[in-house]
């Protein structure tokens, strides 16, 4: 993370057209929920042939976005679920790109098939993700799914989200999508990846927070920061939470490492805003959607 923390770098590509040297503004919302991710990305000043191609032709939209070097990188991919023309003033026009990620799959992917005795949890998960009317790729599969076997054939109609959910329910664990890929995660899986270390030095914004939900939040935009990525503030730069009648305050974490279940990425292209404010877990708080514990 030493890197210094300017020289911001973006890339905003929609239906395959890169747009990246216009204006844009974007508020993308994560978290680990069965429900998909959000986006509102508005283009200003395109030209009208391009705005009607992607309005008529455009279904997905990728955004990267960050600094230049290794804190760069993917912060949104889904797909176009609404188009809005707009504008400011008589010579500013906009397009507002209302997307949501895994759309396809988790609203309208359906699967009608037989499987056979001794399917386990991680080979339907598998099935279903890849023979939906909607197929997605698989992100982070736990392995620590139970290993039972279905002891009879069975017969599956409907939402392939419908299935995962009960997977999900009878693990105990937390399934969402993110950036296009479905993942399943159960409390005593480590995130994979390096643990960001933020101060008020390598981008942290003000103090953190700590709140019933968890810690919550800002620093300078970092694509590095993701659903269930850990991320390492020192307690000096947590503000604690004061205690409520009968009920005892949330506490920090003694290592000052947390895991993320929540985050909002904002950014102007030509503007001050280029923010990610998240909220984060102890190691021993609840998974989302589970209740289970990570310790």
């Amino acid at each position: 993370m030493g890197e210094i923390l300017y020289g911001r770098r973006y890339r905003v590509v929609v239906g395959g057209i890169n747009v990246s040297q216009l204006r844009c503004t974007f508020k993308i919302e994560k978290n680990m929920a069965e429900t998909p991710n959000y986006s509102e990305i508005t283009i200003f000043n395109l030209s009208p042939a391009t705005e009607n191609q992607i309005i008529e032709t455009g279904s997905r939209i990728i955004l990267e976005a960050g600094y230049e070097g290794s804190q760069y990188g993917l912060i949104f991919d889904g797909d176009i679920v609404q188009p809005l023309r707009d504008k400011e003033d008589n010579t500013t026009y906009k397009l507002i790109l209302v997307s949501q990620d895994g759309d396809k799959f988790l609203n309208n992917g359906f699967v009608n098939q037989s499987w056979r005795a001794g399917q386990t949890p991680r080979t339907i998960t598998e099935k279903l993700c890849s023979t939906a009317s909607n197929p997605v790729e698989l992100g982070f599969i736990s392995d620590n799914l139970e290993n039972k076997k279905l002891t009879r054939g069975k017969v599956v109609f409907g939402l392939a989200r419908d299935y995962l959910h009960q997977i999900a329910r009878t693990e105990q664990a937390a399934f969402f999508c993110n950036n296009g890929k479905i993942n399943i995660i159960k409390a005593p899986d480590a995130p994979s990846g390096q643990i960001v270390s933020l101060s008020p030095q390598t981008g942290l914004v003000g103090a953190a927070e700590m709140t019933d939900e968890g810690i919550k939040s800002t620093c300078l935009l970092n694509p590095l920061l993701d659903l269930n990525s850990f991320v390492h503030i020192d307690n000096s730069h947590v503000r604690q939470m004061k205690a409520k009648r009968d009920s005892q305050p949330k506490q920090m974490d003694y290592d000052g490492v947390y895991r993320i279940i929540k985050l909002v990425h904002t950014g102007d292209t030509r503007g001050n805003e280029w923010y990610t404010e998240f909220t984060g877990i102890t190691q021993s708080g609840n998974m989302p959607n589970t209740g289970a514990s990570l310790r």
